[in-house]
């Protein structure tokens, strides 16, 4: 688990990155809700249902996004309150671009964690 939680939703994104990039799947899923749901293109099931279900998914996503190059850009223009949406370009080689689009809730009244996250290649 990160040793301090992000104050806002923008901190909790760029968290969420440096953690898929240090490889450090428990701190990642530590941003998360315990009923969290990840919406995502990869598999056959869609979406993503809970804790349990959503490690397997980021011990891939850590896999996959080795050695390569990323550019987080927010995208002010669909944020709002308890979301955020940020364009995210991965470069080794060939660039790919996908939108991953955070929902936040409050934790103990104060901090937040991840209630939802939708992943989209554009």
């Amino acid at each position: 688990m990160p040793s301090k939680m992000p104050n806002n939703g923008e901190d909790l994104v760029f968290q969420f990155f440096k953690c898929i990039e240090k490889k450090d799947v428990q701190s990642a899923l530590g941003l998360f809700d315990d009923d969290a749901v990840v919406y995502e293109p990869f598999s056959m099931v869609g979406s993503l249902h809970g804790i349990s279900n959503i490690e397997p998914f980021l011990k891939v996503a850590v896999m996959a996004n080795s050695n390569m190059r990323r550019k987080i850009v927010m995208d002010r223009s669909l944020s709002e309150s308890g979301r955020v949406s940020a364009l995210v370009t991965f470069e080794r080689g060939d660039k790919t671009r996908g939108r991953f689009t955070f929902e936040f809730g409050p934790q103990d009244g104060v901090m937040q964690k991840i209630k939802s996250l939708h992943i989209r290649f554009e």
